[in-house]
């Protein structure tokens, strides 16, 4: 039977309540005989045992009815997971019906909302024991977790994407309900939330209980949390309009047409994989390349893997310890940006800089039909002189300079240089060089392109080809694992948090499996081994 162990800090412990089995009970006794050595339920009993629970444990004030204990919780979520079985609901019907789990619990059946308020209790937790797991497959020696490949891929939310609003019909829908809280309840109207952005003024009198619309809930207390759901979107969705206004104007779109869902503001609308618009949040992991272990997750509210590198990299160093040596990523991540944040963390990147210099990957039949003029790479960079002189010799001065915005606070600096239009007129080259020999032909150059300068001499290398092919067989089989084997196509939480947690609880799983894995092929080895002996 599992015991609760008083801390110094904190000697008054909760007291859990006691399970209905221990391991001397027949019902325990018999699925305990029936069970294999290597079935899923005895991995996940040695796997949470790796585990230091004792902050888990102090987090509960000790107060009201008895919790199950969260060692037992634990097993019971871990496996569910690990089978890919994610909704609360299915646990707690599991419980009582699937001997593994009652093995692993000793015959709780906690109920679904239980269960969920445990799973929301472990968020806090699971940076420690991640970080906790590494540290220990590294002291095992199971990997250096000095070489790494990150990617990205994008995962339903669990919002609807039938219900996703713009700006007019959100504010109809909050006005609406705005005057419905206020008739249910005339001192609600004073406890609203105070909204963030200007509210649409209308005369029409509040909804009578027979006019409510289909959308709108029955109760008052559904009113009020649709109230404050719809204000959290509302000003999220301003956000994001105010983000696209200060885009590029050729990439802006109509603020009309920019949409939110309700259920989800954090999640960013877009295409999934299947071409289906939907509210999606990007997952990002960090995969080993020396092992299966995972070495660094999160998850963004954005479509693209812009940005995302620097912040994977701090999760790495809090994970492992350590940044890592080499780093393999797709030519989403080979940007000035990136590619500088890793020469900061003394990190050799290898990523191809665009789409054509995947290796084995030929130009699009588009980007065939296009005129090819002169690519950038003909044109000599003379750092000396902080300018660029063009394949007939002639220097080209800077003309302009101009700070370009890229995802959240970041930036870029270009220079345009110029070539004079007297030079370009008389070039035998001109044909091929610019369209307009008159204006002259330019050339942009970021502040830090160096860096990409030296990732695409690196590429070039046998080494860095050798080393790329594993990115393949590494992160991209993460991927497939995590959504095939343990159905993580859709979040099972809303709100970014709780997705974030969500993640890292899958990355939990997959981390400990692996580690629990190698310790018992390292028992079986040292058994053969004395045994020949």
């Amino acid at each position: 039977m599992i015991s609760t162990i008083p801390t110094p800090d904190k000697p008054l412990t909760p007291v859990f309540a006691t399970p209905p089995w221990d391991r001397s009970s027949p019902q325990w006794i018999d699925i305990d005989q029936r069970l294999s050595h290597n079935h899923l339920a005895r991995l996940i009993d040695e796997a949470v045992a790796l585990l230091d629970l004792q902050p888990l444990l102090r987090s509960y004030a000790g107060k009201g009815s008895k919790a199950d204990h969260p060692a037992l919780m634990l097993r019971i979520i871990l496996c569910q997971l690990a089978c890919g079985i994610r909704p609360p609901a299915r646990w707690a019907h599991n419980c009582r019906f699937h001997d593994e789990l009652k093995w692993l619990g000793f015959g709780i059946c906690p109920s679904r909302s239980r269960l969920y308020h445990f799973h929301q209790r472990l968020g806090s937790q699971l940076d420690v024991w991640l970080q906790e797991i590494l540290g220990l497959a590294i002291a095992r020696g199971i990997t250096p977790a000095t070489r790494t490949a990150f990617d990205g891929s994008t995962i339903a939310a669990n919002a609807s994407r039938h219900r996703m609003l713009n700006r007019k019909t959100l504010n109809q829908r909050w006005d609406l309900l705005a005057q419905a809280v206020a008739a249910d309840d005339p001192a609600a109207d004073a406890a609203a939330p105070t909204p963030a952005v200007s509210a649409p003024t209308t005369d029409r009198p509040g909804p009578a209980p027979a006019a409510w619309p289909w959308w709108m809930a029955k109760t008052p207390r559904g009113r009020r949390q649709q109230l404050t759901r719809s204000q959290e979107a509302r000003v999220a969705l301003e956000r994001r309009i105010a983000a696209n206004a200060r885009g590029k104007a050729e990439r802006r779109r109509d603020p009309e047409k920019i949409v939110i869902a309700p259920g989800d503001a954090d999640a960013t609308p877009g295409r999934d994989k299947f071409k289906v618009f939907r509210p999606l949040y990007n997952a990002q992991i960090g995969y080993d390349l020396d092992s299966e272990l995972i070495l660094a997750a999160d998850v963004f509210p954005q479509q693209n893997d812009t940005g995302t590198l620097p912040v994977l990299l701090t999760v790495f160093t809090t994970w492992a310890g350590h940044a890592p040596s080499d780093l393999l990523t797709d030519a989403a991540y080979a940007t000035v940006i990136d590619a500088t944040a890793c020469v900061a963390a003394g990190v050799v990147l290898y990523a191809p800089y665009q789409a054509n210099d995947l290796p084995g990957r030929d130009a699009s039949p588009a980007a065939a039909k296009k005129v090819k003029m002169l690519p950038k790479e003909r044109f000599t960079w003379e750092p000396a002189q902080d300018l660029y002189v063009c394949p007939s010799g002639h220097t080209m001065p800077w003309e302009s300079t101009q700070t370009e915005r890229r995802v959240g606070e970041q930036s870029v600096v270009r220079h345009l240089s110029r070539c004079a239009g007297e030079h370009c007129q008389a070039c035998p080259l001109r044909a091929a060089c610019t369209p307009n020999p008159a204006a002259g032909r330019s050339v942009s150059r970021v502040e830090g392109e160096e860096v990409i300068e030296a990732l695409r001499e690196r590429m070039k290398t046998a080494e860095a080809k050798a080393l790329y092919k594993r990115r393949r067989s590494t992160v991209e089989r993460a991927y497939a694992d995590l959504k095939v084997h343990r159905r993580l196509d859709r979040f099972s939480g809303r709100g970014l948090a709780r997705v974030r947690a969500e993640f890292r609880l899958h990355c939990l799983v997959h981390n400990l499996l692996v580690v629990v894995r190698h310790a018992r092929a390292q028992r079986e080895e040292q058994g053969q081994k004395d045994a020949a002996a």
